[in-house]
């Protein structure tokens, strides 16, 4: 979804534009009518502050990067990677999965976390290969960010945005239909979770290297 589909779709959920088809190529246009201008010049903030919930609560699918021991920092028997500086759009970390030489495969192998640095046991990339599964980040919008821009989320996610935008910017007008819309958002959050929670959520599996 584009970000200024968000903006039209929470207008939209707002009743604001009265029954009439606004669209998002006539944007700018709305910015300058009284009748949607005070809703829009505050929907980055609000979107924003929804960017930061969706983040704070995992809901966003795990991305993957895999280490190498020359990215991480070695002493005596462990090694610790500092993620923010090695992936541009860490959040949080997820799991650590490793893969021996051996074929041996963990999909939740154990580790330490020292504030936003990883501690392993120390590793030599011939044996093994650690991928850590981390939440991403999501780019913050500003007032010039182009409405034709590609949110960086799932459908099912972004689909959620506008109930988060009423519920926030409806709350003095509307205070019945905002929380209404922000229990919309809530539950949908909520569903995504416990879809999430029911997968496995730790994989042991060997693989025979035997003939």
């Amino acid at each position: 979804m584009k970000y200024g589909d968000i903006k039209i779709e929470a207008l939209k959920l707002m009743f604001v534009n009265m029954g009439d088809d606004i669209t998002i190529d006539k944007l700018e246009t709305y910015e300058q009518d009284d009748t949607y201008n005070a809703y829009l010049v505050n929907m980055p903030g609000s979107i924003n502050r929804c960017f930061s919930a969706l983040e704070s609560k995992g809901v966003l699918p795990s991305k993957s990067k895999t280490l190498t021991a020359l990215e991480g920092v070695a002493s005596g028997a462990f090694i610790r990677f500092d993620l923010p500086s090695i992936i541009d759009n860490y959040c949080d970390i997820d799991r650590v999965v490793s893969e021996t030489a051996d074929g041996e495969y963990c999909g939740d192998c154990d580790y330490q976390i020292e504030g936003d640095t990883l501690v392993l046991e120390r590793f030599d990339d011939e044996d093994i290969t650690y991928t850590v599964l981390y939440r991403p980040t999501i780019p913050r919008v500003e007032l010039l960010t182009d409405n034709e821009w590609e949110v960086p989320i799932p459908e099912n996610i972004v689909a959620l945005i506008p109930y988060f935008v009423k519920g926030d910017l409806y709350r003095d007008d509307e205070p019945n239909e905002a929380s209404e819309a922000r229990n919309w958002f809530e539950s949908g959050i909520e569903e995504i979770l416990l879809r999430k929670t029911n997968k496995v959520s730790r994989i042991k599996t060997v693989y025979s290297q035997t003939e």
